[in-house]
């Protein structure tokens, strides 16, 4: 039986990749999502996730996907933090 695609915006994440440590007490609803997340990418991939690298991926998902930050990382524009 063929497996569907998953329709999760993460896609399947590479193992061997290296990972940085992270750490971060969530609460409420994002406590909530973030393990109901977890939950969906094993259902979908069929493998269980550790919650530290799936949070180090979404967060780097949301980055390389946010129009305005690539807009001005590519425009030298410093961060606020930066300035």
């Amino acid at each position: 039986m063929a497996k569907t695609p998953s329709s999760l915006a993460l896609p399947k994440l590479d193992r061997e990749e290296k990972t940085l440590d992270l750490r971060l007490r969530l609460r409420g609803r994002a406590a909530v999502d973030l393990t109901e997340y977890q939950k969906a990418y094993e259902a979908d991939h069929g493998e269980t996730i550790e919650t530290e690298l799936l949070a180090q991926h979404i967060i780097a998902t949301f980055l390389e996907r946010d129009r305005a930050f690539q807009a001005r990382r590519k425009s030298g524009q410093p961060s606020a933090a930066a300035k």
